[in-house]
């Protein structure tokens, strides 16, 4: 892993501000494993995706996660506290390994990848059939048939299928209101999560570089390539 610094950082930002969510997490990755590259990135499995999605985040962020949800019965504000460590699943299974058969068809499938849904992203009413016809071969008595035609059964179960052969493509975090004791579950999205703490980020470092850029007149550059420990120090100095 390519250790990046906050020159690299800071680029990637600004790159990422105008690209599609998932694009963003395909810039991140190439520039922090660079042995892959953007296009290889995104025929990743989502959960491998999110892997090293965690993985970078624990590297610039270090590994705990604070989080707020509110009990959708009672409202009670939650405050949540956990580690990436808590977040991590086995990986995913061998594509080799993804067959189903059932009612009477045997079905090939991969798991989705950001490829996938980046193609289907500007056509949400039909996302589910273009990501079957984009992911599964299906047959029936030996014959290639559509997988939109597969009944909802069959598909259903396919979905479950993949889900259990790429569990970290979608994380559930347990929870319990202490104030009414209901219990529920919801979805952590490390790549929104990781992409609003780079956002927060960036807009410190700028203002941080514009104040020591007025105080001191160094170059953005300059300030940039000093460690954070340095640059809070200077900060300090000029009372900011």
């Amino acid at each position: 892993m390519l250790a990046l610094n906050a020159t690299t950082l800071l680029t990637a930002w600004e790159q990422g501000v105008s690209q599609h969510p998932l694009q963003r997490a395909m810039t991140l990755l190439a520039l922090a494993w660079p042995q892959k590259t953007v296009d290889e990135w995104t025929m990743v499995s989502m959960g491998e995706r999110d892997r090293y999605l965690l993985r970078l985040r624990e590297e610039l962020f270090g590994p705990k996660l604070e989080a707020i949800a509110s009990c959708p019965k009672c409202g009670t504000r939650l405050e949540l506290t956990f580690r990436t460590n808590d977040l991590q699943t086995q990986v995913a299974a061998d594509s080799e390994q993804l067959r189903v058969k059932s009612s009477g068809y045997e079905i090939d499938y991969r798991l989705p990848t950001s490829a996938d849904l980046l193609a289907v992203a500007d056509n949400p009413a039909q996302a589910r059939e273009l990501l079957l016809e984009r992911c599964v071969e299906a047959r029936s008595k030996g014959i290639a048939v559509p997988a939109t035609s597969l009944p909802d059964r069959v598909v259903k179960l396919l979905g479950e299928r993949m889900a259990q052969a790429d569990p970290q493509a979608e994380i559930q975090i347990a929870l319990e209101c202490p104030a009414c004791s209901h219990h529920w579950s919801t979805i952590f999205d490390i790549l929104s999560y990781l992409w609003s703490e780079i956002e927060d980020w960036a807009q410190r470092i700028l203002h941080d570089v514009h104040l020591l850029a007025s105080a001191y007149g160094w170059s953005e550059r300059d300030i940039l390539a000093m460690s954070a420990t340095r640059r809070r120090l200077y900060l300090d100095v000029v009372g900011a």
